[in-house]
């Protein structure tokens, strides 16, 4: 959201032509693809991360960050979906992306006693096909396999989709927000769950809009009992800088979805000292990893 509100835009920050769409990575799930042992009993317990890095920033950008103490229940009645709490902000892609996992499936008493799930990572190269197609690909561990599905995505813009409730009838809400690009056949799913007070505020959650597409936003909504399904479908144009404001009242609820917009052209000097560096080969204290760079 960095670049969401800027003065130097010419002729106009509605007309912005001083600052660029970007190619961005877009993730649209991750999925349990199976277990190497058939003695688990009930859901998985999956914790551990996945997170991406890119010439951006090399820190790690999670799209998902669960400890041992707090996994995510995954269960076969929703196709094994794993549900990503991220990224924090938009990938870059004008350069190879890299992606970083580790995750175990909780098991016994102590972490010795778990089953180590994957454990690495995979370059996404910014000049490999397909691009502006979603494709899934299978990273395989000692104890089974997480597939994920992504898209390359040309000349692209960050959009941050805020959900306010600020009223919600006695019992709390069922709500399941998904977004999608009309570009795409592919969605992602950004909530699923119990709304059980209001007002508050869902977590942010980013999404990855090509330009000269829209971004659409579905809502299911219902009483937390299962009755009373509303979907609610809204549709923005896509935008270089600002916000797109939509508010709706039911019968029991009041929802307020708010985008901001966002370019990825954000200069070195609005990072932090931290979160940017200029490499240096003699230097290996920042490099978590060590490639062959001719197997890529």
């Amino acid at each position: 959201m960095m670049m969401s509100k800027n003065a130097k835009c010419q002729p106009y920050t509605r007309e912005c032509k001083s600052h660029a769409y970007c190619d961005m990575m877009q993730v649209y799930w991750l999925k349990l693809a199976y277990i190497s042992v058939d003695s688990l009993d009930g859901p998985v317990q999956l914790y551990g991360y996945l997170a991406a890095r890119d010439v951006l920033n090399p820190r790690r950008n999670y799209l998902l960050n669960r400890s041992r103490d707090n996994p995510l229940v995954v269960v076969g009645d929703d196709d094994w979906l794993i549900q990503m709490s991220g990224p924090k902000r938009g990938i870059e892609m004008t350069a190879p992306v890299l992606i970083e996992f580790y995750m175990r499936i909780k098991t016994g008493e102590s972490e010795e006693d778990d089953l180590q799930l994957i454990d690495g990572a995979v370059i996404f190269c910014d000049m490999d096909p397909p691009i502006n197609m979603a494709f899934t690909e299978r990273l395989v561990g000692e104890g089974g396999a997480v597939d994920i599905n992504l898209a390359h995505l040309y000349e692209s813009v960050e959009a941050t989709i805020q959900v306010h409730i600020s009223e919600a009838c006695h019992g709390g809400l069922s709500l399941c927000l998904t977004a999608s690009g009309s570009g795409l056949l592919e969605k992602a799913r950004l909530f699923d769950g119990i709304v059980t007070e209001a007002p508050c505020d869902l977590d942010k959650c980013v999404f990855a809009v090509m330009r000269r597409t829209k971004l659409i936003v579905v809502l299911k909504i219902g009483r937390s009992d299962g009755s009373d399904h509303v979907h609610r479908f809204h549709v923005f144009n896509i935008q270089k800088h600002g916000d797109s404001i939509v508010s709706f009242r039911l019968s029991f609820a009041a929802i307020q979805v708010k985008v901001t917009w966002s370019t990825l052209d954000v200069p070195n000097s609005a990072l932090g000292e931290d979160n940017h560096y200029k490499w240096d080969p003699e230097d290996t204290t920042k490099i978590d990893y060590e490639y062959d760079w001719d197997d890529y």
